[in-house]
């Protein structure tokens, strides 16, 4: 992702489900604060991005949250935890070269 494509989580709410790797919910969604998006604690049809971390149930149960299975039916993007870190990312640099 460049340019404007990257920008579309600047000023967007997101919303994270599953356990990330790389951050704690809570440090996430201040990152993604200070860098720009809006994060939220529940699913609506205002949400506009999904960030998807790893989802672990029983072995006789879906795969699945109930934030994932409203997103499937709202039709709201969806994102994995890497495409967050790259936005992260891209953000950091974008802000240095504005300094």
């Amino acid at each position: 992702m460049r340019g404007k494509h990257h920008d579309r989580f600047r000023g967007k709410r997101i919303l994270f489900t599953g356990r990330l790797r790389s951050f704690r919910r809570f440090q996430a969604q201040q990152l993604a604060i200070i860098l720009g998006a809006k994060p939220v604690n529940g699913i609506d049809k205002n949400v506009d991005i999904l960030v998807v971390g790893i989802i672990s149930k029983p072995y006789d149960q879906l795969l699945t949250t109930q934030k994932l299975t409203y997103a499937r039916t709202y039709g709201i993007p969806k994102i994995d935890e890497l495409a967050f870190i790259s936005w992260c990312q891209w953000r950091l640099d974008q802000l240095k070269t504005t300094l």
